[in-house]
């Protein structure tokens, strides 16, 4: 376990650079949608819109924390098995 957190963030990066630092750009996009319908429920009043737009980008960024999480966990894994520690 301690190897994990010894390992240097250019061996994190290293283990990043599969793809998943790209992941954020759907979770952003999301949310901003989720925005957008917000606020268009509060303009037309509209208060199915406005609760269905909030639950949904509350479950967004719990979804998008807990993926960023085993994402850097993943790069920690791979960074320390890739130095042989």
């Amino acid at each position: 376990m301690n190897a994990i957190h010894n390992a240097t963030t250019e061996q994190i990066t290293t283990a990043k650079n599969d793809g998943t630092r790209y992941m954020w750009m759907g979770f952003t996009m999301g949310l901003a949608c989720m925005v957008a319908l917000f606020i268009a429920g509060l303009v037309t009043g509209s208060a199915g819109m406005t609760v269905m737009a909030a639950s949904t980008a509350a479950v967004l960024a719990a979804v998008w924390t807990s993926t960023a999480v085993a994402a850097k966990s993943i790069a920690k894994k791979k960074a320390v098995s890739a130095t042989g520690a």
